[in-house]
């Protein structure tokens, strides 16, 4: 395998008649998905696409977002998905910055896109005013369509924003191809699975973690529609017989609360991979309780450099408190401020190879990838403590770090003592300004529904369990902690808005 074009070219060869995605009533066996993503490349060809330029969708999750996929990298294209939840604003920048020569709308996000390239096509055909409709591309074409090469871009993800305005990170064919493998390897998946993908695919996570390898090995997708509910879900997991999937940290928080979970045969769930952001240990626990069939397996990654690190189900029995050890093909080292690698038990910069699975660079962006890419190694602007045997735990983002006092305090550390609360659901832990120490701690909680507590209560409650240095100065109740379009804590938002309500609590 060259390219991921080959993913679905070899895919109709040898699992022809087997399913490949399925999403409610709707479903294409590997051989459709191959022949209709032939069509719709030599769809695109005649819309003005050549190798090189960038094919954009905007659209939640659907059978018809797998073929675009294909279809864009067969006609040598970039594929750009976009993510649905952007602002305006946030829409018309990313369009600005990577100028595409054809978008693809969903049902209602025609309007939002019209006028931002030279060629719309539209999904639904009741807006067909708009675009060329999808229908029509598809119905017909020529032989197969492969224009893509191993060492051209293959997608264009764009990174959360969460500490300025979105970036472009692009990675080749090549790269994405070498990362296939670890799926299998790492994380046990095999070809007759039948992978649930609950995430958007203009997600990483959906994208390149689940649906590439999935199909490329051979296993039969599950696709789940936008709003992440418990009985939607589990609903899914019975009735497919789902056997593997990926669900964040706080998805996974949302089923073992949920009353009704007992009530779903998930005895068909042998593996549960979970990542994308912290977990709290008291979730982890619980989750474990709720699936004791499944493996699980912790993944760790960027969109910058892809998947890092795994901890296996095996290795969760004495290290579930730990992020991992690097997987199979990929580089990591854990570095202090002079690139020397930190000896076990300190704390530095995880640092991945150039040279293997990550990115080729931010789009239109020189300055920001030669700081991100040095001297050979993609710096993650993650922070972990070096631990024994390969293992690894990440303890914040080089950008959360609180010093207050010249000590370092990891926010990471007491939001875990914070979610130990049974009346916490959620809580973000972040500096603020302090006229004596430079910086002071403070917290936003999201108390669950129904129990009791207060602000008060919580400082005390972390006063017990943590150094004096490290405990909130400031606890806030919020209704809902500030998010991006990706759906990550916007602790920024939070630093702007409580910066100068010290003292509340």
């Amino acid at each position: 395998m060259r390219t991921l074009a080959d993913v679905t070219r070899r895919g109709a060869r040898r699992f022809g008649d087997r399913v490949a995605v399925r999403m409610g009533d709707q479903a294409l066996t590997y051989a459709e998905l191959d022949q209709e993503a032939d069509a719709l490349a030599a769809a695109f060809a005649g819309l003005g696409v050549r190798p090189g330029d960038r094919v954009a969708i905007l659209a939640e999750n659907c059978v018809e977002f797998v073929v675009v996929a294909f279809a864009a990298m067969k006609a040598g294209a970039w594929f750009v998905p976009l993510n649905f939840r952007y602002g305006p604003d946030e829409l018309s920048y990313v369009l600005r910055d990577i100028a595409p020569r054809v978008v693809v709308a969903g049902p209602g996000y025609a309007a939002a896109v019209a006028g931002e390239a030279p060629r719309l096509v539209v999904l639904d055909e009741a807006e067909s005013g708009l675009g060329v409709p999808y229908a029509d591309l598809v119905k017909s074409g020529p032989g197969p369509v492969d224009l893509a090469e191993p060492d051209a871009v293959a997608t264009v993800l764009y990174t959360s924003g969460t500490t300025g305005a979105p970036k472009g990170v692009l990675a080749t064919h090549d790269a994405t191809v070498r990362l296939l493998p670890v799926y299998a390897v790492e994380g046990d998946l095999r070809g007759g699975d039948v992978m649930l993908i609950s995430m958007p695919l203009f997600h990483g996570g959906g994208l390149v973690i689940q649906l590439f390898p999935a199909l490329a090995f051979g296993a039969t997708v599950v696709l789940s529609g936008r709003g992440f509910t418990a009985d939607n879900v589990l609903s899914l997991v019975e009735r497919e017989r789902v056997t593997i999937t990926l669900w964040s940290p706080t998805m996974l928080a949302m089923l073992v609360r949920d009353d009704n979970l007992s009530r779903y045969d998930t005895s068909s769930l042998a593996k549960i991979w979970y990542g994308s952001s912290s977990i709290a240990g008291t979730v982890l626990a619980r989750a474990r309780e709720a699936f004791p069939r499944a493996g699980f397996f912790q993944w760790y990654g960027t969109t910058e450099a892809t998947t890092i690190a795994v901890l296996r189900p095996e290795e969760h029995l004495e290290r579930s408190d730990q992020t991992g050890r690097e997987v199979f093909l990929v580089d990591a080292r854990i570095v202090d401020a002079d690139g020397a690698e930190v000896p076990v038990g300190e704390i530095g910069e995880v640092v991945v190879s150039s040279t293997g699975t990550g990115m080729v660079g931010y789009h239109a962006k020189p300055e920001a990838t030669a700081s991100a890419i040095r001297d050979g190694w993609l710096h993650t602007g993650d922070l972990a403590q070096r631990g024994t045997g390969g293992y690894f735990t990440i303890v914040d983002r080089m950008s959360d770090l609180i010093i207050s006092g010249g000590e370092n305090i990891y926010p990471r550390e007491v939001e875990e003592v914070l979610h130990g609360h049974p009346a916490v659901a959620e809580a973000s832990v972040f500096g603020v300004p302090d006229e004596v120490y430079g910086e002071a701690v403070a917290a936003a909680v999201v108390f669950r529904p129904g129990v009791e507590a207060d602000c008060a209560e919580l400082r005390a409650y972390v006063g017990e369990r943590i150094a004096r240095y490290k405990r909130p100065s400031t606890v806030v109740a919020v209704e809902e902690l500030p998010r991006n379009a990706s759906g990550k804590v916007l602790k920024r938002a939070l630093r702007e808005e409580f910066g100068a309500r010290r003292g509340l609590s």
